[in-house]
Order: C-alpha cells, then sequence, then structure tokens
C-alpha cells in the first residue's frame, strides 16, 4: 500500500512538470532558469542585436504613430472621395460641406507638422521650408473661389499656390470657356487664360502655424486661345506695390484700402488681414484657412504648375 502510495505521488510531480523538465514549483523553476542563463552568459557574447534596443514607452510612441498615420490615410481618402464627387466644392451641398470640415478638423488634430511657416521668410539659409512646394486644389469653401464657378462664361479649371520661391506665394487660377466644359474640342476649341496673384509670405510672431501675406501684383495671362498658343502676348499686370504713403492718401477716397495689405513697407507681423492658418500639413495634402472671406483649402503636392 505504501508503496503504491509513494509511486502516486512521484507521478503527480512528473504531471506538474513542463515539457523540459522544469518543476512547476516559482522557486524552483527560477533558480533553475538563473542557472541556465548563468551559464550561457559565461560561454556567449551577448550583443545589442540581441534585444529589442527599444524601451516600453517607445513602442507605444511608435505605435501611436502608425495608428495616427493610419488614420491620416483613412480621412484623406474620404476627403478625396468628397472632392470628387462634388467637382472640388463648386458643386457641393450643404451635407457634404459639413462633412469636409468635420474631416478637416479631425485631420488638424493630428497634424504631423509643427511650426508650418518656419523658414516662408525665405531668410533661414539652409532651413527647411515644410510649405515649400507646388500646391494644386482639390477641395474649398471659400465663397470668394467658389463663386468663380456661376460664372455663365467662364470656369475655373486648375487652380493652385506655388510655394516654390519663399516668400513669394502665387495664387493661380486657370480659366476656360463654359461652352469649352460642355462640347467636345472639336466644336469648342481650347483656350485658356491663367490669372495669377503675387504675394509676399511671412511668419507671423507667436503664431507658429499663421503665414501673413502682402499682395505685390495681379497678372492675366493669355495662354491658349482657340486651339493656338497665344502665351507670348504680353500680360495685363497691376502693380500693388506701391509707395505706402500713396496708399494713405488714397485710402481717404477708398475706404478701407489701407487695411487691404497692399503697398510697400507694410509689416506682415502686424494684424493685417492677408493671411491663412495651416491646419493640417505632410508630404502629401496642404490643408490652409483663408481669413476673411473665411474657408478652407485642400490642395495637394504636384511637381509642376504649367498650364
Amino acid at each position: 500500500m505504501m508503496k503504491s502510495i509513494v509511486l502516486l505521488f512521484s507521478f503527480g510531480l512528473l504531471r506538474k512538470s513542463d515539457a523540459f523538465g522544469i518543476p512547476s514549483s516559482p522557486l524552483a523553476r527560477s533558480s533553475f532558469r538563473t542557472k541556465i542563463y548563468a551559464e550561457e552568459v559565461a560561454d556567449e557574447v551577448v550583443t545589442p542585436d540581441d534585444y529589442d534596443l527599444l524601451p516600453p514607452e517607445d513602442e507605444e510612441s511608435t505605435n501611436d504613430g502608425t495608428v495616427r498615420s493610419e488614420r491620416a490615410t483613412e480621412l484623406k481618402r474620404k476627403l478625396y472621395q468628397l472632392a470628387a464627387s462634388y467637382d472640388r466644392g463648386f458643386g457641393a451641398t450643404p451635407k457634404a460641406r459639413d462633412e469636409a470640415d468635420d474631416i478637416i478638423q479631425q485631420l488638424a488634430l493630428i497634424n504631423p507638422t509643427e511650426n508650418s511657416a518656419r523658414g516662408i521668410d525665405g531668410d533661414g539659409y539652409g532651413e527647411e521650408v515644410p510649405l515649400k512646394a507646388i500646391w494644386r486644389m482639390v477641395w474649398t469653401s471659400a465663397f470668394d473661389v467658389v463663386s468663380l464657378g456661376a460664372s455663365p462664361f467662364a470656369a475655373p479649371s486648375a487652380i493652385y499656390q506655388d510655394i516654390s520661391n519663399p516668400p513669394i506665394a502665387t495664387n493661380i487660377i486657370d480659366f476656360i470657356p463654359r461652352a469649352q466644359t460642355l462640347f467636345p474640342s472639336a466644336f469648342s476649341p481650347p483656350s485658356l487664360l491663367r490669372a495669377e496673384v503675387k504675394t509676399r509670405a511671412s511668419s507671423r510672431n507667436g503664431m507658429s502655424n499663421r503665414v501673413g501675406l502682402i499682395f505685390e501684383e495681379l497678372k492675366l495671362q493669355p495662354i491658349e486661345l482657340l486651339g493656338q498658343k497665344v502665351d507670348n502676348l504680353p500680360p495685363l499686370s497691376v502693380d500693388f506695390t506701391w509707395p505706402r504713403n500713396l496708399i494713405d492718401q488714397l485710402a481717404g477716397f477708398v475706404p478701407g484700402l489701407d487695411n487691404l495689405g497692399f503697398g510697400d513697407g507694410e509689416n506682415v507681423n502686424s494684424d493685417t488681414p492677408g493671411f491663412f492658418d495651416v491646419d493640417y500639413l505632410d508630404d502629401e495634402l496642404l490643408v490652409i484657412r483663408q481669413n476673411a472671406p473665411g474657408g478652407v483649402f485642400a490642395l495637394v503636392k504636384v511637381d509642376s504648375c504649367d498650364p
């Protein structure tokens, strides 16, 4: 009887052992593994490649960055879908505008670029300029741009923000005849007129994502007329860089002229009305919010703005 009890007790211990015969007792397991580890360290050279060099908090940051990137990709996909469905905002319904605004607000919360306006002054040699690029508009809710689509004679084509040579920032709008959007080219030979508004950009003190603007020139350049290139014709230009004292004198006859950011000597670091705020910026997408009359612009980076 005693022999049977001893055999049963021994069998029970074996049942509680793992596949490598390490006893299940915590103290026994610890002592055994410590001995194994000490013997291995004595015989082997341990290199950094044998370890995960990222501490737990860095792992969490990496995972968080991945989640934010995936979230941004999904939000941008939804925004591009709206842009394609509602003609960049020109044909947007109130519901579509609300959807786009909600997407943009969510993007602004995960904006990966800090101090978006850095280097925009053009005087930081070797300094990275996050905004430096050519951007083409894919969505807008700005009334002053959306209203351009109401003309029965001309329709807005491509719209760009050229910041390839800071501090110069040029707004470009290509116009085509309305008939050109309705009929094949055989019935309506292509024509194109390019409007360029040249501004001088500058960072604003204490506002890392705000870019101040001074309007310098408006230029209307014919590019194509009834299928013939006419870009060698001289443009129609209006120079806004008048002396500041002349602007002040004219403001007495044209109320509000002195507040439009025209004229040399204007301090773009002050609260002049010409500016935009960067809501979101990465290597693909730029979202800006302009001051009066308000509205947002979503633009994608492109290689060229050639018509």
